[in-house]
């Protein structure tokens, strides 16, 4: 495995989470992170979810794997060792296959069970400048224990009225794990994903949605490409498929965007952010 350059910069986490399908969950975690690593950002991907999509959209064969996270929950491998290279040198993957199916059961006895993945992510922190987690697409224990090791939520909705459905319930249970869990946790932006007719830097979704969240609102949308859609079967991330596609082009400018935001909350370190709310569930629909 490639070594990173030392480094003593602490990892910002940011957990990708939806309460559905269909939100372009998977295939932003899995181009946000290729964008950050062409960057030269040092990037991992941890795939939380037991169909193990990011996994496959990052061209990693599940039957190859000697270790995967349900490994390194149980304790049978170290993260480290868990770990694969990826097409870019920026970017490592920690895989997710159907063995995370079990891994709840397995650890029904543990007292730490739902702080396990945090505490295995801050022994490696220091080796990584972005952190993404992939999670599930439900609010069950992988996708809780993934918000408990983030400190930061990146909740990607569909452009459309409907997808407020199930939005007051996972800021709920969010700001609930902030109270018992993870004080430090926040909304790092609502992104808009499959914009029929977006175009690049406006938001062109109903005002309906966009005044319950205007706070925290991404400025980068993703248009509908059918390329995204694709991009599990290229094994790659669209901005090494085709970096001209718009698909492509909004990721990068996403990553950029969060990129400015983290360098933003560096410098005003222990000031409020201005864009999350004190409590993740103030003003939740």
């Amino acid at each position: 495995m490639t070594a990173f350059p030392a480094t003593r910069t602490m990892a910002n986490v940011i957990c990708i989470v939806s309460q559905k399908g269909g939100t372009g969950k998977t295939t932003t975690a899995v181009n946000l992170a290729g964008a950050l690593a062409l960057f030269e950002r040092r990037t991992l991907l941890i795939d939380c979810d037991p169909l193990g999509n990011a996994t496959t959209g990052l061209g990693i064969e599940k039957q190859t794997l000697s270790a995967d996270l349900a490994d390194v929950l149980t304790g049978k491998a170290p993260l480290e060792e868990a770990v694969v290279d990826t097409e870019l040198p920026d970017l490592r993957l920690l895989p997710g296959r159907f063995s995370l199916m079990e891994v709840e059961k397995a650890l029904s006895l543990s007292a730490d069970r739902q702080r396990r993945l945090r505490k295995r992510v801050e022994a490696i922190a220091e080796d990584y400048e972005y952190i993404l987690l992939d999670a599930p697409p439900s609010l069950n224990f992988l996708a809780v224990s993934a918000m408990i090791c983030a400190d930061w939520l990146l909740i990607p909705v569909q452009c459309q009225i409907y997808t407020l459905e199930g939005m007051g319930q996972l800021l709920a249970i969010a700001g609930s794990l902030q109270q018992e869990h993870n004080p430090g946790l926040s909304v790092a932006g609502v992104l808009f994903t499959m914009c029929p007719d977006a175009a690049e830097g406006q938001i062109t979704c109903p005002e309906e949605i966009l005044g319950t969240f205007r706070k925290n609102l991404f400025h980068t949308t993703i248009p509908w490409d059918g390329q995204l859609r694709e991009s599990s079967d290229f094994g790659r991330p669209l901005v090494l498929h085709d970096i001209t596609a718009r698909g492509a082009r909004a990721y990068l400018k996403l990553a950029m965007e969060l990129v400015h935001f983290f360098e933003q909350e560096a410098r005003s370190f222990g000031e409020p952010s201005p864009n999350n709310e004190e409590s993740i569930g103030a003003g939740a629909p």
